[in-house]
């Protein structure tokens, strides 16, 4: 990956790498996630559990993204391939995904995991 890259070509060289056709590639997306380390639930406790999520659009350069925005301190984001069909699902939550404010450069972020009331990152 390279700051030139593209979210669809690296989700291509994503699926290729691990034995995908990567002419599938329309199937998946790339997501921006943020969360913490266990993110606060005794399920997760010990692993990075995401929290908020945004479908990074096919043409958007990720590690450009990732250079211009940090999370706040005590979160992490990490970019994860969906499938796009499990995004549709998470998507009919009822969450109308607007978490605005200096979260919010989208209004597709949603609850990761498509569970609702994912948490607010700004939340001490």
């Amino acid at each position: 990956a390279t700051p030139r890259s593209s979210a669809r070509q690296l989700v291509r060289e994503a699926l290729e790498r691990y034995g995908l056709n990567p002419d599938d590639f329309g199937q998946f997306a790339l997501c921006d996630v943020v969360g913490r380390p266990g993110g606060g639930t005794a399920t997760s406790a010990g692993g990075w559990q995401g929290e908020h999520l945004r479908e990074v659009g096919d043409w958007e350069r990720p590690l450009v993204l990732q250079e211009l925005w940090k999370p706040k301190a005590g979160w992490s984001r990490r970019f994860e391939i969906r499938r796009r069909q499990e995004l549709d699902r998470a998507g009919d939550t009822g969450d109308d995904g607007d978490t605005a404010g200096e979260w919010g450069q989208s209004p597709k972020w949603r609850p990761a995991g498509g569970r609702e009331g994912g948490g607010d990152p700004g939340a001490a």
